[in-house]
């Protein structure tokens, strides 16, 4: 059986910095293989008219000929439909079984072209886009919730990420509930785990073991990094001085740019005025520093207003640190508040300073949170468990 899983055709794959959806389908195709599935990654190539093709850790990767992306957000949505259109296009020459879609814009290129050409006989739709649940979106999100619900209901079977997203789609994108299933994200737990131990990644960045709060993301206001700066202001005079705040993710405001975004240095502006020092910003780090830092770190911190089903929250638990997150999205279908993390009132730095402070003057409580949040990634979230899942859904649609 062949699948072809594709990205965005915006952030190759593997990513490096970055790159959720990227994340995912490189790791489905690791251990899909493992089970004796032919699963591919398709990907872009920007650079020749030649199809590439690489093995990297174990995931097939082909990268097919397309235009590049630009920054802009209406010529960044013209480069993933050029790519849409070059993979339906590389799938017509090759024999797939299965094509699985994962971003809005290459997803409706290849239900178009299904629904024109009548191919693509067996087609999924992972649906990652976070905004689903929200009641009120602005009319840029309107135009891709049009695209997507087209896209899922062309679509053999749609896979939500949580009961969150199942009941958002279902309700909103009118999609048939039934051929919409729940398939959580997954998580490499070898990669990701506890005790890991680099004391050069930590010096590089200033930090000691357990004393910074972490916090992963794009620097961005969906993600709520004010809310979390306002918070650590306000216990900052209650908690050693020593514990530090790391912000961790792209400054710019959008993928291939290099300037600052305008949120980015209202950031740096407050942490500058009112943080004393103790905030640091890395701006995009690679994966092998990121996992000493999840694993080092006391906790980390998701504060944002919007998610689907955030990796980050995995990775953190998988490295044996816990998680504190807001009740948004999907965020409270992973967090089980005071066992494996601890939730907070969605857009509250008030509350989100309460919870940081219990957690940071309660060390028996953040490491029995810290065990809970391991042990849960290993028995639900493991990406061998996840792939095999997703190994009998392609079987029956085959």
């Amino acid at each position: 059986m062949r699948v072809a899983l594709v990205s965005s055709g915006l952030v190759p794959v593997p990513p490096i910095k970055g790159g959720a959806v990227e994340e995912y389908v490189y790791q489905l195709s690791r251990h899909l293989r493992k089970l004796g599935v032919d699963a591919v990654v398709i990907d872009a190539n920007y650079n020749s008219e030649k199809i590439i093709y690489e093995n990297i850790n174990g995931a097939e990767i082909v990268k097919v000929p397309t235009l590049k992306p630009f920054t802009s957000f209406k010529k960044r949505i013209i480069g993933e439909l050029l790519f849409g259109r070059a993979v339906a296009k590389y799938i017509n020459e090759e024999s797939y079984d299965i094509v699985h879609a994962n971003t809005a814009w290459a997803g409706f290129a290849l239900a178009i072209h299904r629904h024109t050409r009548r191919t693509l006989q067996g087609f999924i739709y992972t649906c990652h886009n976070p905004l689903w649940p929200e009641d009120t979106v602005h009319a840029r999100e309107k135009i891709v919730r049009l695209v997507e619900s087209y896209t899922m209901k062309s679509a053999n079977t749609v896979i939500a990420l949580n009961r969150t997203m199942y009941r958002a789609l279902i309700k909103k994108a009118k999609v048939d509930k039934r051929k919409t299933i729940i398939v959580p994200n997954g998580v490499d737990i070898e990669y990701f785990k506890p005790g890991l131990k680099d004391g050069q990644v930590l010096k590089r960045y200033g930090l000691k073991e357990q004393e910074y709060i972490l916090f992963v993301g794009r620097i961005s206001p969906e993600k709520g990094p004010h809310i979390l700066l306002r918070a650590f202001k306000q216990i900052m005079n209650e908690i050693p001085k020593s514990i530090k705040l790391i912000i961790v993710g792209p400054l710019t405001g959008a993928f291939g740019t290099t300037e600052l975004s305008q949120y980015t240095k209202i950031m740096l502006k407050y942490a500058k005025k009112n943080l004393n020092g103790r905030v640091i910003f890395t701006g995009a780090i690679d994966r092998n520093d990121l996992r000493i830092l999840y694993s080092n770190a006391y906790c980390t911190v998701l504060p944002s207003l919007v998610e689907a089903f955030p990796m980050i929250l995995l990775e953190t638990m998988a490295s044996g640190t816990p998680p504190i997150g807001s009740a948004a999205g999907g965020i409270p279908d992973i967090i089980i508040d005071g066992v494996n993390g601890i939730l907070f009132r969605k857009g509250d730095w008030k509350n989100l300073a309460e919870k940081l402070l219990v957690l940071i003057q309660d060390k028996a409580f953040r490491d029995r949170l810290a065990r809970n949040a391991r042990r849960c990634v290993e028995e639900v979230y493991s990406w061998k468990l996840v792939a095999s899942n997703l190994a009998k859904l392609y079987k029956a649609l085959r």
